[in-house]
């Protein structure tokens, strides 16, 4: 039995874990949902009951944004003063200004809340957003597709 924040009610659900995730604030089970046919985060806090097993033709192999990475450039605001970028380089271990952070592309929201980059640099005071996304374009698919790489449930 599992409770969803998109519905009122909880439901059963077949799902094929294939991965336990930490996104820093909440432990989940990446698994293929047989319900809605697709891979998804399950929240283990919203897994309210289990029932039953059975196979699953379904694997990881077949978990195209599990399997994929993207990787995240990221550099100190650019309205901070240089002395403050330099502090933000050393914090962050900069070289050349940047710093590369490997993620799965399925943790790619979760690493982007985590790390305060997942609203626009413009919106904060640079001294609140002390790094920003250098790669932005790329990471998010021209900027809209970061938080709809992978499946909530």
């Amino acid at each position: 039995m599992y409770q969803s924040l998109s519905s009122p009610e909880s439901r059963w659900r077949w799902i094929a874990p294939h991965a336990i995730a930490f996104d820093g604030f909440r432990w989940h089970t990446r698994a293929f949902c047989l319900t809605d046919n697709c891979f998804k985060d399950f929240l283990f806090s919203r897994i309210l009951d289990i029932r039953g097993s059975r196979e699953n033709e379904k694997s990881a192999d077949d978990d195209r944004d599990w399997r994929s990475e993207v990787t995240l450039e990221l550099g100190p605001h650019p309205e901070l003063s240089e002395t403050q970028a330099k502090v933000i380089a050393l914090d962050y271990g900069m070289r050349g200004g940047k710093a590369k952070i490997v993620v799965r592309r399925a943790l790619l929201y979760y690493a982007l809340r985590w790390l305060g980059l997942d609203t626009d640099p413009a919106e904060r005071r640079p001294q609140n957003q002390r790094i920003v996304l250098l790669n932005r374009e790329a990471v998010t698919d021209g900027g809209n597709h970061a938080f709809g790489v992978h499946g909530y449930a």
